[in-house]
């Protein structure tokens, strides 16, 4: 991630619009972020992870939904 703008920012995580909505109780995103300040023009790196339980639920075959990452300062 490259904060772009011209302020020091941190960052959240959300998800939204995820179809079906009853996959939002099984599957997880998380990420490696531990909300350091990120300032101007500087990268990190983060990692996504998608978790499912192993004895995840069988009638949701496809899924899909909104990855939200927002910078505030």
């Amino acid at each position: 991630v490259k904060n772009t703008g011209d302020v020091t920012i941190t960052l959240s995580l959300n998800t939204a619009n995820w179809n079906p909505s009853s996959a939002s109780s099984y599957i997880t995103l998380g990420w490696n972020y531990d909300g350091q300040p990120i300032k101007r023009a500087k990268v990190i790196p983060i990692k996504l992870t998608l978790s499912i339980p192993s004895q995840s639920i069988m009638e949701i075959t496809d899924f899909s939904f909104d990855i939200i990452i927002t910078g505030t300062g």
